[in-house]
């Protein structure tokens, strides 16, 4: 054993020999290096080991989701030191797993526990500590989720005096696998393509995953960025379960470079964010000195304080920052197979995994020797917090989305996820010009016990101690939905505008024909509204759609409807009245939708029902470019924009499939960031479908592309670039910095009469940039649907170059190709699927193609 203790400590530091990387690993290679709670340990044979259930031992292939679950629940049979939860399933349906650990006595009395440890003011010594332990939130980052399987292990069949005093000390919370879609993509694919020869070579089709790569979920998201937004199953199973016990430490373990050595947090002390508590990272600081010896001790590199922050509260190693638990990253230099070359030598899967591990030891044995430091700390951050919020200028935020009810109700959803209270408006309110209609507005007062989540929500921050940011540099929640907002201040604000807590529910009633009916008009304003006249169309259902405003005669009265109404006029059905009637129901059922029966085809003001400027309503069938050198992040959020909220299906091929594929059966053409590159024969192909009635939507980057090509109107704007003064090597990353927009939210200017803009109901709206790049056309005065605002920054950093730069540029830009229509969005207005103020005009661009004039020819 000492010599092969020897060997690993060498492997950072020294090239190590092939048959090293292929030697089977055993139990005692990662219990027996000194990292376990006991010297000497026996285990409970009657408690199955990995190799038993698995048909291996861990590290010498990598584990599926579905065998780390068949072992989990094989533990819980044998062993009744544990417990297994389903909390969830992914997407793809597989099961999401918490697994609880602790001494018998606790298991069989789990939820007192657990109310015991909520109670922070009367819990004690006695009050077994919870510590949440994350794994591979990164499909792809698999030695996480394989060293949550051999702590499993130990957790249940350990014995020893060490062991199980922490267990009585203990609740431990494993959540195996965080990700178990992109975790079965990865592991299919590195076991697929590994050999009984293990090849280190990095290029080595093994090491060198095929698009979209196992990091992401099922719709291609990085699940690590999700947990303030809320927008996929495993995050809100894993969200609810978190404030459900409120842990005092959570673990989010991952892996980076070959390359690279071991990280830990704490992280660069200049970006942390100042909503948290400096106890917390005085805390994290004296955790990590357990990493340290943990990881000294097997002879294993490690680094902290640089590289990674602490800003960013969507992350899982900061989003128990804002609520009072202590998050702690990990990163491991990883094998991205089984063995892989590195500047370091050989970096093996077994190691990765054992490095995993022994910094799971560490991190229990921190929180059993801090465990009365960490609860001190967790009360106190709830405490200081209704405090603070006493001090605090602004009193509430009061919010609401005028006519879309849809987006409303989704913001409040995400506000309920994190346990944040809120209100239906009690009375109506002015504040800063900006009127509230008691029942359709909400409020959020600041004083409660999420106090600094509410802040991190809502505020908007543009100066920074450091500019350099590991994810974005601001998500005001608020902006990204495009709702009326204001801060209430002491003047503005007391308890009697609070009307009832929670949400308002609003059922849609069951849907009646008139008798005197002779169409029904549905309101677009709504996000609801494209899966409405989705699934209508789907049926059969005609459909046009009113490019200008015009008051009607409806059941109800004369009603005022704008431009972007959807009509649906019954003399133009094939299907009975009687049919119609229950298509228009199942159609709106579970959502708020307004819509209106007109009870003649003669307007009272504005175009009729027969007019020209009713334009027809095609149902879209759209193509989506996928593939290498194509975003899969940006792919993904508008394949779930499609699939989740239109109810579309979406058409995803790859650029080579360009070249035999008949464009004509398809009605939209999406080219979303990514570097396209297409032989002439294909560029003119795309070229005459526009031509011929074709829709092309491209985003970002993808206008690189549109440049490119002789026949398109989009060109590049140049910008001025700062001057630059003499600097010395130290100023070399903030120069670079200076010149990036890592993520920052600004303001544009919308042009509401353009059919791209219907249903939006304010000229401002609030846009998501990352990049520099400045896009427009050439001679053409009604092509620019938005602009940025002369003064654009909202929230986050851009230096101020490129806020002059970016200041009236266009953001949307819309024009006609003959027959056709090509549109260019600047931003990714379906960033992580959470800016759903943004993705209306994406809706629009697929919906609403082909209702505006813009000729270019």
């Amino acid at each position: 054993m000492g010599y092969m203790k020897y060997l690993v400590s060498l492997l950072l530091i020294s090239s190590i020999s092939i048959s090293f990387a292929t030697e089977k690993p055993s139990l005692d290679y990662y219990f027996g290096t000194g990292a376990t709670f006991d010297d000497v340990v026996t285990f409970d044979p009657d408690v199955p080991t990995p190799e038993s259930v698995l048909g291996y031992q861990v590290g010498e292939w990598h584990v599926r989701p579905e065998q780390i679950a068949e072992y989990m629940y094989a533990l819980s049979k044998a062993s009744d030191r544990v417990w297994v939860e389903e909390i969830g399933r992914s997407w793809e349906q597989r099961p999401l797993l918490l697994v609880s650990f602790s001494i018998p006595e606790n298991i069989n009395r789990l939820e007192q526990v657990r109310k015991q440890h909520l109670d922070f003011v009367k819990r004690d010594r006695t009050t077994p500590a919870v510590v949440w332990m994350g794994y591979s939130v990164h499909g792809n980052e698999a030695s996480g989720a394989n060293a949550a399987v051999l702590l499993a292990y130990y957790l249940a069949a350990a014995q020893g005096e060490k062991v199980e005093q922490f267990l009585s000390d203990s609740v431990v919370l494993l959540d195996p696998m965080l990700n178990p879609d992109g975790l079965a993509r990865f592991a299919s694919w590195v076991n697929a393509r590994k050999g009984y020869q293990v090849v280190t070579d990095p290029n080595d089709i093994e090491h060198e995953e095929y698009w979209p790569q196992g990091r992401t979920n099922h719709y291609w998201f990085d699940l690590n960025r999700d947990w303030l937004l809320a927008q996929h199953p495993e995050s809100r199973a894993r969200l609810e379960n978190f404030h459900k016990w409120k842990p005092l430490v959570l673990t989010d373990f991952h892996e980076m470079g070959p390359n690279s050595s071991y990280f830990f947090q704490p992280g660069v002390p200049s970006r942390n964010n100042p909503l948290t508590p400096e106890r917390n990272f005085d805390l994290t600081a004296s955790i990590a000195k357990f990493h340290a010896g943990a990881l000294d001790a097997i002879g294993s590199s490690y680094y902290t304080k640089e590289g990674f922050d602490d800003y960013y509260y969507g992350k899982g190693s900061t989003y128990p920052d804002i609520n009072g638990s202590i998050g702690i990253l990990f990163e491991q230099a990883s094998a991205r197979g089984h063995a892989q070359d590195s500047e370091n030598g050989v970096v093996t899967f077994p190691f990765a995994v054992r490095n995993q591990l022994t910094a799971s030891f560490s991190t229990l044995k921190a929180v059993q020797a801090h465990k009365q430091d960490l609860m001190n700390y967790q009360r106190d951050f709830y405490q200081s917090a209704i405090k603070e919020s006493k001090d605090f200028s602004v009193k509430a935020y009061v919010y609401d989305s005028g006519n879309d009810k849809t987006r409303l109700a989704e913001f409040n959803r995400i506000l309920k996820h994190h346990q944040i209270k809120f209100y239906q408006l009690g009375r109506d309110l002015k504040v800063d010009n900006k009127h509230y209609k008691s029942g359709d507005a909400y409020v959020v007062p600041v004083q409660q016990e999420q106090y600094r989540l509410i802040r991190a929500l809502f505020e908007t921050r543009t100066k920074f101690e450091d500019n350099t940011f590991y994810d974005v540099s601001t998500w005001n929640l608020a902006m990204a939905f495009n709702l009326k907002f204001s801060s209430l201040d002491s003047g503005d604000y007391s308890s009697r505008i609070l009307g009832k807590p929670g949400i308002k529910e609003s059922i849609q009633a069951a849907f009646l024909l008139d008798d005197n009916a002779i169409a029904v008009a549905f309101d677009w304003r709504d996000s609801a509204s494209a899966k409405v006249i989705a699934e209508l169309a789907k049926q059969g259902i005609k459909l046009k759609i009113a490019t200008k405003p015009s008051e009607w005669q409806t059941s109800e009265g004369a009603r005022k409807l704008p431009a972007g109404t959807f009509f649906m006029p019954l003399g133009l059905q094939t299907h009975s009245r009687e049919e119609v009637a229950y298509i228009i129901g199942d159609s709106l059922a579970g959502t708020q939708v307004s819509h209106w029966q007109i009870t003649t085809g003669l307007a009272n003001e504005g175009i009729d029902l027969g007019s020209p400027n009713m334009e027809r309503f095609k149902l879209p069938k759209p193509l989506m470019i996928v593939g290498e050198g194509v975003s899969s992040y940006e792919a993904g959020e508008v394949w779930h924009l499609f699939d989740q909220r239109l109810n579309l299906p979406l058409i995803k091929v790859e650029q080579s499939q360009l070249e035999k594929l008949s464009l004509h059966h398809y009605t939209h053409l999406i080219m979303v960031a990514g570097n396209y590159s297409f032989n002439d024969e294909v560029n003119q192909k795309i070229a005459d479908w526009i031509d011929q009635g074709g829709n092309l939507i491209a985003t970002r980057t993808a206008g690189k592309w549109l440049v490119s090509q002789e026949w398109s109107p989009i060109v590049k704007q140049e910008k001025d670039d700062e001057l630059l003064s003499d600097m010395s090597y130290s100023d070399r990353e903030k120069f670079i910095t200076d010149q990036l927009i890592g993520g920052a939210i600004f303001n544009t200017l919308l042009d509401i009469s353009h059919p791209l803009t219907f249903g939006l109901e304010s000229e401002e709206l609030p846009v998501f940039r990352r990049g520099t790049y400045v896009y427009g056309t050439e001679k053409n005065p009604f092509a620019t649907v938005a602009r940025y605002a002369s003064a654009p920054l909202l929230s986050g950093y851009a230096s101020v170059g490129n806020q002059n730069n970016l200041a009236s540029s266009p953001a949307v830009v819309a024009v006609r190709k003959k027959r056709g229509s090509i549109v260019y969005f600047a931003d990714n207005t379906n960033f992580r699927a959470f800016w759903w103020g943004t993705s209306k005009l994406f809706t629009n661009a697929v919906f609403l193609a082909g209702t505006y004039e813009s000729s270019t020819d």
